[in-house]
């Protein structure tokens, strides 16, 4: 694979409740059916909301999706709203 062909991958961070609940653990099967669907392009890394790096993002409310902002916190999103995510 040459230089060129080398595809970024986009990171999607999932902040989840200590243990995850129901809508951390429907929150993660939508975002994660969302990234393979991009054919690993997507990268989903799962963190805890109780982390330093929550704090650096002031997540207040679980689940909380982050693509380096705040995209959705406190709710599931929809499978559309995954997508725009």
């Amino acid at each position: 694979m040459t230089k060129k062909e080398v595809i970024d991958t986009e990171v999607v961070k999932l902040f989840h409740s200590e243990p995850p609940c129901a809508k951390c653990r429907a929150t993660e099967k939508a975002v994660e059916e969302i990234a393979k669907e991009y054919g690993g392009v997507v990268k989903v890394v799962k963190l805890s909301a109780l982390s330093d790096e929550a704090d650096e993002y002031g997540v207040l409310m679980t689940p909380a999706v982050i693509n380096d902002q705040v995209v959705s916190s406190g709710k599931v999103p929809t499978k559309r709203g995954s997508r725009e995510l």
